[in-house]
């Protein structure tokens, strides 16, 4: 099997999914309390998929917080936290709400024993500082393009990144491959999120195991193997 640590699977037809979940063990993030909703019900349907319940920081002025007492409903048949987190970069002047609800997504994290699938865009050391201070013990950072200088720290606290699919055409994602240590490192693909025109989907983590396993100077199935129990380690499995 392959790995595909943040999918926003919601958002694709039903007979994509089904395709998807025959070769990937996915984590299914969600954006606000429908998607979790739908998120939950694919998971009951598919059983490679790992449930993410959250609701994204590019929605947090939208919703208010009865949603997250509707979302708290959820949290007994999910098994991971997401897509959640703070962004500096392309929602800054709701970055004191985006705290607000961050900080609801941590306490959950902690009373229920449940990883966080982070998002954090300029906010990378905001996030790291937030859930170190809660002690969480299970997180990814999502698409990581943050400080090279940060991923020692994240692995010495038994955090884990993961790599887009994007690797191909983004070099910053290549260096952030060369610098993380084998066992941080998660492949994902964030669809169907576009990047550069190009339509990301999880069978792209294929060509990401690719290059991550060329930069690394291993064999891919060394490569599969590592991913896979790291994903194990993260999500519980």
């Amino acid at each position: 099997m392959l790995y595909d640590a943040h999918t926003h699977l919601h958002e694709f037809l039903d007979s994509r999914i089904a395709k998807f979940v025959r070769e990937i063990i996915i984590a299914a993030v969600s954006d606000d309390y429908p998607s979790s909703k739908r998120t939950i019900e694919l998971s009951n349907t598919y059983e490679n998929i790992v449930p993410c319940i959250g609701i994204h920081p590019w929605n947090v002025d939208k919703v208010g917080f009865d949603e997250l007492r509707q979302l708290e409903k959820l949290l007994p048949e999910t098994r991971c936290i997401g897509e959640v987190g703070l962004d500096k970069r392309f929602v800054p002047q709701t970055f004191n709400r985006q705290v607000e609800f961050f900080q609801v997504f941590i306490n959950w994290a902690k009373d229920y024993d449940l990883p966080l699938n982070i998002h954090a865009p300029d906010a990378w050391n905001d996030v790291l500082e937030m859930i170190r201070r809660a002690d969480v013990d299970r997180a990814l950072f999502h698409w990581y393009t943050g400080p090279l200088n940060l991923i020692q720290e994240l692995r010495d606290y038994g955090y884990y990144i993961s790599i887009n699919a994007a690797i191909k055409i983004q070099e910053k994602s290549k260096a952030v491959a060369r610098e993380a240590p084998l066992d941080t490192i998660l492949l994902e693909s964030d669809g169907p999120y576009e990047y550069r025109g190009i339509t990301l989907e999880p069978p792209m983590v294929k060509d990401a195991a690719s290059i991550v396993a060329e930069i690394k100077g291993m064999g891919i199935d060394d490569l599969w193997n590592t991913v896979s129990n790291n994903f194990s380690r993260l999500f519980n499995l």
